[in-house]
């Protein structure tokens, strides 16, 4: 990723609907495990807020492959231990990690099983792996290639994954669901337009709607503390070793 998209997700991760609604929702589904949590795993980092919040329940050990990403987190993220490495070849022994949390990673690598495979590696026994990653090829969008996005998922695909690499899936349900219409169209419109034109597009800076999107967003959460949800811009999967 460019290091200009790293600066625009430091600006507005603090406080974008999406990002903090993310946050409150792994918090939900986490929460079982947070009690007894020493040692989190931030898997791509990225600029470091998706997993800041976790240093109230033990040491955050932020890992990304990227330069600019980790000068972020040193820069704003005091509370997290910056290493820069690849989560296809993590630099830690087996079974280090209470939790592993990766939002929106093995989407944008070359090969998410060997990545989804360190991850359940450096997880002890019993502990809990969430992932959150964008659905759907047909929502797939211009901001996927800003952001060097390879794939999108189904839910059984991912389960299926997560499975084959010695993980128990917990929980595995779509998210966003209200989102999915406009995605939809929106999906559309960029790839008509970068038959046009060849532009980077982030979502990141679409900040028009978050009082629309907010409310929702929370609303949705509470139903999925008790149910699923069949379709959305995300699937979430809550593994345990």
């Amino acid at each position: 990723m460019e290091v200009e998209e790293y600066g625009r997700i430091a600006a507005v991760e603090d406080d974008h609907w999406w990002y903090r609604n993310t946050r409150a929702l792994a918090a939900d589904l986490l929460a079982p495990w947070l009690h007894r949590t020493e040692r989190v795993l931030d898997a791509g980092c990225g600029t470091g807020g998706n997993g800041a919040w976790l240093a109230e329940h033990g040491t955050v050990i932020g890992v990304d492959l990227s330069p600019d990403a980790l000068a972020f987190v040193r820069a704003r993220r005091p509370s997290t231990t910056p290493v820069r490495a690849s989560v296809d070849t993590l630099p830690f022994g087996d079974e280090v990690f209470d939790a592993v949390v990766a939002l929106t990673v093995l989407y944008t690598v070359a090969d998410d099983a060997a990545a989804l495979r360190e991850l359940a590696r450096v997880t002890r026994r019993g502990g809990a792996v969430l992932l959150v990653e964008p659905a759907f090829p047909a929502l797939g969008r211009a901001h996927d290639a800003t952001v060097h996005g390879r794939r999108r998922y189904r839910r059984p695909a991912i389960a299926e994954l997560a499975t084959s690499v010695g993980l128990t899936v917990q929980r595995c349900t779509y998210a966003y669901s209200f989102l999915a219409p406009p995605a939809a169209t929106l999906g559309v419109v960029d790839r008509l337009r970068r038959r046009r034109e060849d532009a980077a597009v982030s979502d990141v800076e679409k900040r028009a709607l978050d009082r629309v999107f907010a409310p929702l967003a929370a609303r949705e959460r509470r139903w999925l503390s008790h149910h699923d949800v069949p379709v959305g811009t995300s699937v979430v999967v809550l593994a345990t070793r």
